[in-house]
């Protein structure tokens, strides 16, 4: 007796994907047809599933050739961006030497702020810090951040390379470079699809990064390189993690370090934690399926779970040692230069906050402010009554102040670029405070949408609902991707604006304007699945 094979497969076959017909046999074929189709047989997804993808599994030699070729140009190009004709950064401003004074250096800079903010001074040599001269300013508390792992390897390649002795940050972008070709390589392999689907969606993720707003914090001291790269290499851990089909102890592990390492880049990625708890418990239904012994219903449940315990732990000891000075910093400008300023009635909400009304006088101020709050003799209330918790129940309680709140925060993620901090060393022969402009792919499309905010709402809803449609769709895990990075950007976005405050905004946006810009090449490959033509296997019959 022929009988149809039960419906209980132990791994879904991956489903092709052809281009649709672009056109009846009948009709002629315009130029412009067969330029869509070719690029469609070109660089289309092929066949995509969980699992092993025909085209080239994961552990297919092809593959690993294709995804070391590609990792390995990433990282030339973005060395070559850096370093050619000329040396281009970040000028420091102040904070990076609250990090790099625990590995025993200082910089060698002038002494006015408008000089050495002017240009970028990558040397860093020996000293010896006493007191509070290192950490967190005006406490000298240690300042911690998992962009010192980049750090010390950069201080170890420096004489290598022949700077002399301490660190460099001219060392520290190679490393940055390095790193992230490793991650555009495992990136390609864990993609989906045929070879040049997955080289053509890598390469618009290193066009993106190639653009200065990201790359020029590469060659410089601050955390974003580790925020940045904690984001790609999260990206990675999650795409395997989901092309496993269930969790296995290897693909959990990758996303608990890579989590870790995000989240504890700066405090403001802590916000990552629920998006990374959702995308570990946001299993392919089949696997759910799949689980029907005690021992994989374990481990398609218990497992997740312990990781996301792991990585609230990290989230939460890494809170801990923040500086409490830079809480109170945070708390001071989300305060007196988010909230008091826009308020119709500041005295009003100064007394729902707890506060007396002579702070009336400190609204717009900074601490370095001439009317900051610091010098107003009721200033140990503040500190007895603000809180975090007291900041998100303020903005609970009065939700109309968070449409001016969201619009400014949009604004300040539209102008990524950081115009009193200088791109070039004082030698380059550019001016003082110069930027540079080699890839303003990410600058010009936000310049763009400056015109009509709006569309950056609209970039991320519709990477949303297309991440929601090829999810739902079970072909791969680049729609649950999509899914979590949007989620993800919407809470770094909301973070930064109710609880560091608005002085430093532009800086502080930095990294929700690069998640952001993925959206880009996630909708190009959300969409590449969508408009192709899906074809099952059938199945196979067999004899009883």
């Amino acid at each position: 007796m022929v009988d149809a094979r039960p419906d209980v497969p132990e791994s879904e076959p991956p489903t092709r994907f052809a281009p649709e017909p672009l056109r009846r046999k009948s009709e002629p074929a315009s130029p412009l047809r067969s330029a869509v189709a070719y690029l469609a047989r070109t660089f289309g997804p092929g066949e995509v599933g969980l699992g092993e993808v025909r085209s080239g599994a994961p552990g297919s030699p092809r593959l690993r050739g294709v995804a070391l070729l590609s990792g390995t140009l990433a990282s030339l190009v973005m060395i070559v961006r850096l370093f050619v004709p000329q040396t281009v950064g970040m000028a420091e401003q102040g904070a990076g030497q609250q990090l790099l004074c625990s590995l025993g250096v200082r910089n060698l800079r002038p002494w006015g702020y408008t000089d050495f903010t002017n240009f970028i001074h990558p040397s860093w040599v020996p000293h010896q810090y006493f007191g509070e001269a290192c950490g967190f300013t005006g406490s000298g508390e240690p300042v911690y951040s998992s962009q010192l792992l980049l750090l010390w390897l950069g201080k170890w390649l420096t004489p290598v390379l022949g700077w002399g002795p301490g660190l460099d940050t001219r060392a520290v972008g190679i490393v940055c470079c390095v790193v992230f070709g490793a991650l555009v390589a495992g990136f390609v392999a864990a993609l989906p699809g045929r070879r040049p689907f997955r080289v053509l969606i890598a390469a618009l993720v290193t066009l993106l990064t190639a653009d200065g707003v990201f790359a020029d914090f590469f060659v410089s001291p601050y955390s974003e390189p580790a925020a940045i790269l904690g984001t790609l290499a999260l990206a990675v851990a999650l795409l395997r993690y989901w092309n496993s089909g269930r969790p296995r102890w290897a693909s959990v592990l990758m996303v608990v370090f890579a989590a870790a390492f995000t989240v504890s880049a700066m405090p403001q990625m802590v916000s990552w934690l629920p998006a990374v708890a959702l995308a570990l418990l946001w299993l392919p239904s089949d696997a759910r399926r799949r689980a029907s012994s005690a021992r994989r219903r374990w481990q398609a449940f218990v497992m997740p779970a312990a990781a996301v315990v792991v990585i609230a732990g990290v989230a939460v000891a890494f809170l801990a040692v923040e500086p409490k000075r830079a809480t109170e910093v945070n708390l001071y400008h989300t305060v007196f230069a988010s909230i008091l300023p826009d308020s119709p009635d500041p005295v009003a909400d100064l007394k729902w906050l707890g506060l007396d009304r002579s702070f009336v006088t400190a609204v717009g101020s900074t601490m370095d402010s001439i009317n900051s709050a610091v010098h107003n003799p009721h200033y140990p209330q503040f500190g007895e009554q603000i809180n975090p918790g007291k900041i998100a129940t303020f903005f609970a309680t009065h939700p109309e102040r968070l449409i001016g709140l969201g619009e400014r925060g949009i604004s300040a993620l539209l102008t990524p670029e950081l115009s009193d901090a200088g791109s070039y060393m004082a030698d380059s022969g550019q001016g003082p405070g110069v930027k540079e402009r080699r890839v303003p792919v990410v600058l010009g499309l936000y310049t763009a949408m400056k015109a009509a905010p709006v569309a950056l709402l609209g970039l991320h809803l519709l990477t949303l609902l297309l991440g929601l449609a090829v999810a739902a769709r079970r072909k791969s895990g680049i729609g649950r991707l999509a899914v979590v990075m949007v989620l993800g950007c919407w809470a770094q976005f909301w973070v930064v604006l109710i609880l560091e405050g608005q002085p430093e905004i532009h800086r502080q946006m930095i990294v929700a304007g690069f998640m952001s810009a993925l959206c880009v090449p996630l909708l190009v490959a959300l969409v590449s699945i969508l408009a192709s033509k899906s074809t099952q296997p059938q199945s196979q019959p067999h004899v009883l």
